[in-house]
């Protein structure tokens, strides 16, 4: 006997006890002695079989909704005959129904895989179990079992406690024909076909069905390649794919659905992602249901938004997609209101940035302006799902297909896909940009501004990613060692510079008497000590470039000088204090050498920032000004 046959065969036990128990029981009369030593007999067997095929994983809501059962009766003839004893007896088919529904919703419920799933994995490949096609599919199933578990121990208790159905022939129609009817020909059938016809139903070949052969002479890139004697066949827009493929998840914000000039082209890029090996999934916003946003920030502070419906399951789909494609035709110069809706609602995560670096795209037409402002636009907020730009496709069109230059357009799109599935399949990074180090300094101050109020879910995920240990942390790639002009070997490169500039001036001017040097002024340069050049920057304060500013700056001095100062500036004066300020606008948290190298120059301030070298708090812009502020 094979293993499958054998654990087959042990999972039917814990049934055929049950069924043994209740025909023996009805044929008998449900004698107490006789109910108790048989009752105990069956869930013997029940737990003999159920513990090995718990170890191995091969237990089913079914194998344990009928030892349960088993174990209800035993507890009941041997703990409590007069109660729950004679309610077993009174209706056995009942409670086994029951305890199938029990079985098969009560884990569900609180968060188990829904029941059939365990079915479902003995005739699917593993590669499409985590897709949400396969869960939503098996949440179905189990929904409709459910309904029917529930009809059949309704009838059946019905007929236990309803006089009029105490009859033979009554007896035989609810305990019996109708549960069968339920299960063998309804529930059955629709177990057998359902994963199938939904999977059809979203335009994909249903898993497990073999593709047709291909026509002899032909390749399988003619399917995605077709020649100019041979009409291309219209392709499904397909919404959802499992295949276990990496995935290209696009959003498509147009209310025309799959005949639009988006849709096609997002259709655009498929041949080319497919043939690189790529999925490519979209979801169209028009036939889903996803509220306006509010404003009430719950999201920032609870970290989800509170509004029910499913906005967050495609959110969820974007974060799990290998790459994504925002993409939206142009409405009075932005985007759709479908669009504008969905990317409203994702505020939750706009705060949040992602550490998976992902490639995306953005798409975006329209019959006359704006389409590349749009997609600028779109490519800006990949950001928010985890993706990175790896470019933009704009066309112009009137009506459905009336691209001007479609050729152009589609050649732009199958280049733009070659350069997507390359980001995916090698795990390319492309550079930093100044909006990424704005977006940082910004986003970085004001949730570290709001962390104890309605952004206390973002500054958690902050902290939790690292991110306020500097720029480099943040966008996870370090600046290189210069080689070549750092040190001795820069000094000695200036010296020559400065040396040969004098020697050619000197070759074209009459030699000119050496003025006597004045003694130097006191400012950063003449500074010793980080102290010290605390006290000299209000001599180098520039009142016009300050005009009515007015604000405080903290400094948190440590290493080898540890001491806090600041410099209060208003009235279009500077001073310095020693010791910290009531309310300082801004926090230099720094190191003293390196302060100092900074203010002299010696060292890159931004460089020096971004690579964690000193920190701040607060209004992050009071810093970017200083070279203006002091000369």
């Amino acid at each position: 006997m094979n293993s499958d046959r054998r654990w087959g065969l042990m999972g039917m036990v814990p049934i055929a006890a049950s069924l043994i128990l209740v025909a023996v029981g009805e044929a008998g009369g449900w004698p107490l002695a006789t109910a108790r030593w048989l009752s105990l007999v069956m869930l013997a067997l029940c737990v003999a079989a159920l513990i090995p095929l718990r170890r191995t994983g091969r237990a089913t809501a079914i194998n344990l909704g009928f030892g349960l059962f088993v174990l209800l009766a035993a507890a009941g003839f041997w703990l409590w005959p007069s109660g729950l004893g004679r309610a077993v007896a009174a209706g056995p088919i009942a409670w086994v129904y029951w305890v199938l529904l029990a079985g098969v919703s009560l884990p569900w419920a609180f968060g188990a895989p829904p029941f059939t799933e365990a079915f479902a994995k003995r005739t699917t490949p593993e590669a499409v179990w985590q897709t949400d096609i396969f869960k939503r599919i098996n949440r179905n199933m189990t929904l409709v079992w459910c309904l029917l578990f529930l009809a059949a121990a309704v009838i059946a208790t019905l007929a236990a406690l309803l006089p009029a159905l105490k009859g033979p022939l009554a007896q035989a129609l609810c305990t019996g024909v109708i549960p069968l009817v339920l299960m063998l020909g309804i529930g059955l059938p629709f177990t057998k076909n359902y994963p199938a016809h939904y999977q059809r139903k979203l335009g994909l070949e249903p898993v497990g069905v073999v593709a047709e052969p291909l026509p002899a002479g032909k390749s399988p890139a003619s399917n995605h390649a077709p020649t100019t004697t041979q009409a291309p066949v219209p392709r499904p827009i397909r919404e959802e794919n499992m295949s276990g493929q990496k995935t290209i998840v696009a959003v498509n914000g147009s209310p025309h659905g799959g005949i639009g000039n988006t849709s096609q082209m997002i259709e655009m890029l498929r041949p080319t992602l497919e043939a690189e090996g790529l999925a490519l999934e979209v979801i169209t916003l028009h036939d889903k249901e996803i509220d306006y946003c509010t404003g009430c920030a719950v999201c920032l502070e609870k970290g989800k938004c509170w509004i029910p419906d499913e906005h967050r399951g495609l959110v969820k789909r974007l974060l799990e997609a290998d790459g994504i494609i925002l993409a939206s035709p142009v409405y009075f110069l932005h985007v759709t209101a479908q669009m504008k809706t969905f990317i409203d609602r994702s505020l939750a995560w706009g705060h949040k940035p992602r550490d998976t670096y992902k490639p995306g795209l953005a798409i975006s037409v329209a019959a006359a302006f704006q389409e590349v402002e749009v997609a600028d636009y779109l490519a800006g907020l990949l950001h928010v799902y985890g993706a990175f730009s790896v470019g933009t496709l704009t066309a112009m069109a009137t009506g459905p297909g009336g691209f001007l230059g479609k050729e152009a357009v589609q050649a732009r799109a199958q280049d733009l896909a070659r350069d997507l599935a390359r980001a995916v399949n090698e795990k390319r990074r492309y550079p930093v940009t100044s909006q990424d180090l704005f977006f940082y300094l910004h986003m970085g101050w004001l949730v570290s501004a709001n962390k104890d109020g309605v952004m206390k879910d973002d500054y958690r995920h902050w902290e939790d990613k690292g991110f306020f240990q500097g720029f480099e942390k943040y966008v996870n790639q370090q600046w290189a060692d210069v080689e070549g002009l750092g040190g001795e070997a820069r000094d000695a490169w200036i010296k020559q510079m400065i040396a040969e500039r004098k020697a050619h001036k000197g070759s074209k001017t009459a030699p000119v008497a050496p003025k006597p040097q004045a003694a130097p002024e006191a400012g950063p340069q003449a500074a010793s000590s980080c102290r010290e050049l605390l006290e000299v920057m209000p001599l180098g304060f520039n009142p016009q470039e300050a005009g009515d500013l007015t604000a405080t700056v903290q400094f948190n001095i440590s290493g080898d000088e540890e001491f806090v100062a600041h410099l209060d500036i208003g009235g279009g004066k500077c001073t310095y204090a020693p010791g910290p300020a009531a309310q300082p606008d801004l926090v230099v948290k720094a190191p003293a050498d390196v302060w100092l190298a900074v203010s002299q120059g010696r060292l890159d301030g931004q460089a020096a920032f971004m690579s964690g070298k000193y920190q701040t708090q607060g209004d992050i812009t009071l810093l970017m000004r200083f070279n203006k502020l002091f000369s």
